[in-house]
Parts: C-alpha cells; sequence; structure tokens
C-alpha cells in the first residue's frame, strides 16, 4: 500500500470524490461513498490505510471526530456489502469451499449484504447527525 500511495495514484480517484474538506454533509458523503466503493477494489483494510493517510495530507486532524468515525465505519461496513469488502470474506469461503464443498456466490453475498449495508448505513447516519447538530466532536467514553 506504502507503493500505491507514493505512486500517486489513488490521490486522483480520491481527489474525484473528496477534493478537500467540505464540510457537513459533503465531507461525509465523500469520505462514506469512497470508503464503501474504494474498499471494494482494494479491500477495506488496505483501503483504510491509504484514506488516513489522504484525509491527513488534506487537513483532517484528531479534533476531526465525525469524519475519522465516518471512515472507521463505512470502511468496516464496507466487509458487509460484497465478497470483496474485506479479505476475512474471501478467506471464509475459501474455508467453505476446501473443507465442506459449499459455497456463497457473489450474488448470493451481496443479495445479503446490501439490505445489511444499506440498515447499517442508515443507523449511522443518522447517529452522526445527531452528534453534528448536538455539536459532539469527542468520542463518548465508557
Amino acid at each position: 500500500m506504502e507503493g500505491v500511495w507514493r505512486s500517486g495514484a489513488v490521490h486522483i480517484a480520491l481527489n474525484l470524490l473528496i477534493p478537500g474538506r467540505m464540510g457537513w454533509p459533503l465531507e461525509y458523503a465523500g469520505i462514506f461513498t469512497a470508503s464503501l466503493g474504494l474498499s471494494q477494489l482494494v479491500s477495506n483494510v488496505p483501503y483504510t490505510k491509504l484514506m488516513m493517510a489522504f484525509m491527513q495530507s488534506i487537513g483532517y486532524g484528531p479534533i476531526d471526530v465525525a469524519a475519522w468515525l465516518t471512515l472507521a465505519t463505512a470502511s468496516t461496513l464496507a466487509g458487509n456489502l460484497t465478497i470483496f469488502g474485506a479479505a476475512s470474506n474471501i478467506i471464509i469461503i475459501e474455508v467453505l469451499e476446501r473443507k465442506y464443498g459449499m459455497t456463497i456466490t457473489f450474488k448470493e453475498f451481496v443479495k445479503a449484504g446490501l439490505p445489511i449495508t444499506a440498515a447499517t448505513s442508515a443507523i449511522y447516519t443518522v447517529f452522526l447527525t445527531i452528534r453534528w447538530f448536538l455539536g459532539i466532536s469527542t468520542i463518548p467514553t465508557i
């Protein structure tokens, strides 16, 4: 991923979706959309590493809690959307095929994953919107 970052190729795609600090709700939409979509190409963990570097390069810092929560949530939810969204999905399907002679097709996975991703995305959007309207900029401690 370091090589991908240094090549600058990832900057082109990310700059199209997130051209800079845009404020609410555009930055939420950009980070969320980029995370769900691009995690399908490189899996969610390597994508998150690239996105963290990108966000820091355009000025996101420790006080931008909502943006970091958006990245964490969307890149995690990306693993629910398709088989390629998380490497763990591929590993589990390989074990199913090798040990048990069963498989889950891409279509079957998306059929289950799309509504789950949509529902959890909606819940998260409400959560973050409430935080934004209330001006909560820190993560609650328990």
